[in-house]
């Protein structure tokens, strides 16, 4: 087993043939690993610059961490095979212990909670993943109404829905695209009160990393008015709508139009699901036997906060595509400290503010209260 930043840079020249080789292909394994074996909406961000990785011992599975301090925080979970997981957990966590550092999870599944459980991890809810069978579905009937009306009425405005390729990534012609795809970002980033782009547990538009990750945009005739990146997960039998991004003067329902067609392209694929991903802090006032009161209540509280993040507003858009809720966990080793959740605030920037765009964001939603009192509300139950 063992312990390895991705793509390290060295700047001793001797041998740097070699260690560039090896850097390749241990990015190339976690790649597959992260496709074949990824469970969650964030298991193919592993891939990311940053982070550091533990293989098990074969190197049967890998786990994927950042590390502040003592403190190692987990995003994609356990990259391995079913029958692999416990020995790959044990031994990541006999790993921390001898250098006395804290593991923190997330987005851990339900059935998985056992291999947890048994090396005295503790186990907190922090929310549900929005999930959509692709099997049979028609859209049909008055639930999915609102979808056909969005869809229907940007289609009616012109908007076209197409997959664009980044096989290609020194033509002229994707050069010109990533240039616009960026400015789509930076006009929406401008009406968000973070300071940058959340990171760790949300992707960002990075045009050189795309790996598998699949590229959907709405056009307009005159520009591009949002996109959309899908993540794999389950060697492709799932892929997560993960990050989407539009203009604030775009077409009314630009983005649902956006994961409508999405939606239906691959369905019409084979594929067996797709991820809204996680809605933070759904349904998670109910204590569960010896999970952490300190995450608890800093959830709830972040249910108050939904002027710097926006609960209210995610849940009411993703519910409108009627999917199934399944619960997840955060699951830290061995239990969760004020330093844990600090540093987890920091590495996602949530609580990275812009004063000036805070105070224009407060102005907004006084002005538009009404509007967002017709907001759905979550029922008691894990059902759309």
């Amino acid at each position: 087993m063992d312990s390895a930043t991705i793509a390290r840079p060295h700047s001793d020249a001797r041998g740097l043939v070699s260690r560039s080789s090896r850097a390749l292909g241990e990015a190339e394994s976690l790649e597959r690993f992260a496709f074949q074996f990824g469970r969650s909406y964030d298991s193919y961000l592993v891939t990311d610059r940053g982070r550091r990785c533990f293989w098990a011992s074969g190197r049967r599975g890998v786990i994927v961490y950042v590390e502040i301090g003592k403190y190692l925080h987990v995003g994609g979970g356990l990259l391995a095979r079913a029958r692999d997981k416990q020995r790959l957990l044990a031994e990541f966590a006999e790993f921390a212990l001898r250098r006395k550092q804290l593991i923190s999870f997330y987005n851990i599944p339900e059935d998985e909670l056992p291999l947890f459980r048994q090396l005295g991890f503790q186990v907190t809810k922090w929310g549900e993943d929005a999930l959509v069978d692709l099997g049979g579905q028609t859209w049909c009937g008055k639930e999915f109404q609102w979808v056909r009306r969005q869809s229907s009425y940007c289609l009616r405005h012109g908007l076209t829905f197409l997959e664009c390729s980044h096989g290609e990534r020194r033509s002229a012609d994707w050069i010109k695209l990533v240039a616009e795809l960026n400015e789509v970002s930076a006009t929406r980033l401008a009406t968000k009160p973070q300071a940058a782009e959340m990171a760790f547990l949300d992707g960002r538009f990075d045009p050189d990393r795309l790996g598998r990750k699949r590229l959907f945009i709405a056009r307009s005739r005159r520009r591009i008015e949002a996109f959309l990146i899908c993540n794999p997960c389950c060697n492709g039998r799932q892929w997560a709508l993960e990050v989407y991004r539009h203009r604030p003067d775009c077409v009314r329902g630009t983005m649902a139009f956006l994961m409508h067609q999405t939606l239906n392209l691959l369905q019409r694929e084979g594929v067996g699901s797709a991820s809204l991903c996680l809605i933070p802090a759904l349904r998670c006032d109910q204590p569960l036997a010896g999970d952490s009161p300190l995450i608890r209540w800093g959830l709830m509280v972040s249910q108050r906060l939904n002027l710097i993040f926006d609960h209210a507003g995610l849940y009411h858009f993703k519910s409108r595509f009627r999917p199934r809720f399944e619960s997840r966990y955060v699951c830290v080793l061995p239990k969760a400290t004020v330093g844990s959740l600090w540093t987890f605030t920091r590495l996602c920037g949530v609580l990275t503010l812009s004063p000036r765009k805070l105070l224009r964001e407060a102005f907004h939603r006084l002005t538009n209260s009404s509007r967002r009192a017709t907001l759905a509300r979550p029922s008691s139950s894990a059902t759309a």
